[in-house]
C-alpha cells in the first residue's frame, strides 16, 4: 500500500476548487500550501494552506478517535506564532468514528476545532448525486469528496457501493479529475472494507489509474529505502544491500554517508 505522505499529498490535490463543501466544510480555499514541519519542533501536522482571505486552514486526517485535544492545541499553538495569523482546524475522522472532543479549556483559553465524520454522512445519497451530474454532463469539485469517500460514509450495502464506485470511476469525464478520486478512495475507501474487498479494491485502481500505480510504486519504494537505511546502519556492505532491495547504487551510497 502507497506510504502516507505519498497519500496525503495526492489527497491534498483532491480538496482543491471547493470540494470540501460535499463534507460540510464551507468557505475553504487553498492559495499556498505551508511546510508541515512545525518550527522548533519535531512535530508534523498532516496539512496546512493559506487561505485568500489570509487565514490558514489546517487538515488533520484520523484514523482512531483523539481522546484530547492537546497534540492539536501545540500544533496549532506552534503554527500561530510561526504565521502570526487566524488558524481554522478541521480533523477528518475515518468511517469507524464516532465521535471525539472538539474542545479544550486549558484555563487560560479555550481551543475549538472542528469535527467531520465519515460515518455520519449519506454515503449512498452521495453516490446517487455523483450518477445525476454524471448523466446530466456536470462534474463539480464537490464530487471528487462525494465519490472518492462514499465507501467510508454510511451505506447500506458496502459491497454494493464499492461495485458503484468502481463503475463511476471510469465515467468522470477528466483525467486528471479521475486520479483525483482514485487518490481519495485509495488514502480512505479501503479502511472501511474487508481484506478481500481491499484486496479487489486495490487490484481494480492500480489496473486502471496511473496514479494508482505511481503511488503503489511510492509505497514500494518507501518500504525499500527504509530496510536499506536499517542494513547500512548495521554496517551491512552497500554491495550486499543493492542485492537485498534491488535500489540504485548511489542512492545507497547516499544513505550510507548519511548514518555514518
Amino acid at each position: 500500500m502507497p506510504g502516507q505522505d505519498s497519500l496525503l499529498k495526492a489527497l491534498t490535490r483532491t480538496l482543491s476548487g471547493g470540494a470540501l463543501e460535499a463534507l460540510g466544510v464551507h468557505g475553504v480555499e487553498r492559495l499556498e500550501p505551508f511546510t508541515t514541519e512545525l518550527p522548533a519542533s519535531t512535530l508534523r501536522m498532516d496539512r496546512a494552506w493559506r487561505m485568500p482571505n489570509g487565514d490558514v486552514f489546517h487538515l488533520e486526517f484520523q484514523d482512531r478517535r483523539e481522546r484530547t485535544l492537546h497534540r492539536f492545541l501545540e500544533y496549532d499553538a506552534r503554527l500561530a506564532n510561526h504565521v502570526k495569523a487566524k488558524i481554522r482546524t478541521v480533523v477528518l475522522y475515518h468511517a469507524h468514528v464516532g465521535s471525539a472532543p472538539h474542545e479544550l479549556d486549558i484555563g487560560t483559553a479555550v481551543y475549538r476545532l472542528e469535527n467531520v465524520f465519515l460515518s455520519e454522512l449519506d454515503g449512498d445519497g452521495a453516490l446517487d448525486e455523483v450518477e445525476a451530474h454524471l448523466r446530466a454532463g456536470r462534474w463539480e469539485p464537490a464530487d471528487r469528496l462525494r465519490l472518492g469517500l462514499a465507501l467510508s460514509m454510511r451505506v447500506e450495502d458496502r459491497h454494493q457501493a464499492m461495485a458503484r464506485v468502481l463503475d463511476l470511476l471510469p465515467r468522470v469525464p477528466d483525467d486528471e479529475e479521475r486520479e483525483l478520486v482514485a487518490s481519495a478512495v485509495l488514502a480512505f475507501g479501503d479502511r472501511a472494507l474487508s481484506a478481500e474487498d481491499r484486496r479487489k479494491l486495490r487490484k481494480e485502481l492500480k489496473n486502471v489509474f496511473r496514479l494508482a500505480e505511481e503511488l503503489y510504486e511510492d509505497g514500494r519504494r518507501e518500504a525499500a529505502e527504509d530496510i536499506a537505511h536499517r542494513l547500512l546502519a548495521e554496517g551491512v556492505p552497500v554491495e550486499v544491500v543493492e542485492k537485498a532491495t534491488g535500489l540504485p547504487r548511489e542512492r545507497l551510497e547516499q544513505m550510507q554517508s548519511e548514518v555514518h
